[in-house]
């Protein structure tokens, strides 16, 4: 009877172990930011906001969570949670909101204002502008 406590025992200490070790390789994986990725769709900033305008359930079937590649004027840089932020101009009442992944901070130095840019990130939906998240500059 001890003998199969002991067994028990040791199948849920063996369970727990796997779990943290898994845990722990979960949160030391580096983040991944959309360079490493394939662009899904590639459009201007304006045609991207339009979609999204015109119809967003069909623009979020379209764009929603995939590797979009946008090319746009920038309207202007701003930090935000310690990211930088690439805002790109439509031409209309809204933007692309580019939240730039951690390793983009470099390249954020060289950006200006009125330049044209191409961005690359993943879309994560419409809340008065596109947003775009993880985006490196191509």
């Amino acid at each position: 009877m001890q003998k199969k406590w002991q067994i028990i025992l040791s199948g849920i200490v063996l369970c727990l172990l796997i779990g943290v070790a898994w845990g722990f390789y979960l949160y030391t994986k580096p983040h991944a930011n959309a360079g490493g990725k394939a662009t899904d769709v590639t459009l201007s900033a304006d045609s991207l906001y339009g979609a999204y305008k015109k119809d967003e359930p069909n623009a979020d079937k379209s764009f929603l969570n995939k590797i979009v590649e946008v090319k746009g004027v920038v309207q202007s840089i701003e930090m935000s949670n310690g990211r930088p932020v690439v805002i790109l101009s439509t031409g209309d009442d809204g933007n692309i909101n580019c939240q730039m992944a951690l390793d983009s901070t470099a390249v954020f130095a060289t950006l200006h204002k009125a330049s044209t840019v191409t961005i690359k990130g993943k879309c994560s939906g419409y809340l008065m502008d596109v947003n775009l998240v993880d985006c490196v500059i191509k």
